[in-house]
């Protein structure tokens, strides 16, 4: 399926699931370990309060199917999930969904930290990753995923 906010496909590496109103993957921004984002299919659609009843319950439907495919996985299991909703760089609507840790998580055989732990997550512009990691964190992750 197009994506409308990646023309070019440079960005498939972590892509987890369409929905009918929703695509859930794996972000190339881990200011913790497992970031997802969550993106309308809507091609124009920037604000939250322009999404329709339907585009709605579904979103809640991707967030708790988001929440679980984390919570199952042994090694992450995350103690708070946050959402940021901005649009400054990306101009239609979408979520990352950070996963919080209050102690480290050994991960892909190596020990991820959460520094800002109850606080504020790092900021995303500093957490760009390759896709080969974001390659490795979907595969890891599309087993706890319902289908």
């Amino acid at each position: 399926m197009q994506k409308h906010w990646d023309p070019e496909n440079q960005y498939s590496h972590g892509d987890l699931k369409f929905y009918s109103h929703w695509f859930l993957g794996v972000n190339y921004c881990q200011p913790t370990i497992g970031t997802l984002v969550i993106v309308t299919l809507r091609p124009g659609l920037e604000n939250f309060s322009g999404l329709q009843e339907e585009e709605f319950r579904e979103l809640l439907q991707v967030m708790k199917e988001a929440e679980c495919m984390l919570g199952s996985h042994s090694a992450l299991r995350p103690n708070r999930y946050n959402y940021l909703q901005m649009g400054n760089v990306l101009h239609t609507l979408h979520f990352h969904l950070i996963p919080r840790y209050d102690k480290p998580r050994k991960f892909l055989e190596k020990t991820w930290k959460d520094p800002t732990y109850g606080h504020a997550p790092r900021k995303l512009s500093e957490c760009k990753v390759g896709s080969e990691l974001v390659r490795a964190i979907r595969d890891e992750l599309k087993q706890y995923l319902r289908e």
